[in-house]
């Protein structure tokens, strides 16, 4: 289960590229909202999946047009989990298979 969350109270980290734009993705599932850290401007909403995990789907400025980075809490370290949790944030996403570019086991040294 993915609930909407107003902001993220810990780290995280990009482990997803998705061909979709965050309106795209977000739906009426969550309020879209410009931020802006470290990195750069950004558009995008954050999540809790499962009652534990935060995540967060991101656009920045300086990224391809219609494309979003799915961010998730930076204690997760192990590539298998990862991908678990990232094809389970698809599904309750809703994003087609097919709209994925990139997930952290295409290059887990990063």
């Amino acid at each position: 289960m993915i609930e909407a969350i107003r902001s993220l109270s810990v780290d995280v980290v990009p482990q997803a590229i998705v061909n979709l734009s965050v309106e795209e993705i977000v739906g009426k599932r969550a309020s879209v909202s410009m931020g802006y850290d470290e990195l750069d401007l950004f558009m995008g909403a954050a999540f809790k999946l499962d009652h534990e995990i935060e995540i967060a789907v991101r656009h920045y400025q300086g990224h391809p047009k219609d494309t979003t980075t799915i961010y998730i809490d930076s204690r997760e370290a192990n590539v298998e989990r990862i991908t678990e949790l990232v094809h389970q944030i698809l599904r309750e996403l809703q994003v087609p298979a097919e709209a994925l570019r990139w997930e952290r086991r295409d290059d887990p040294d990063l």
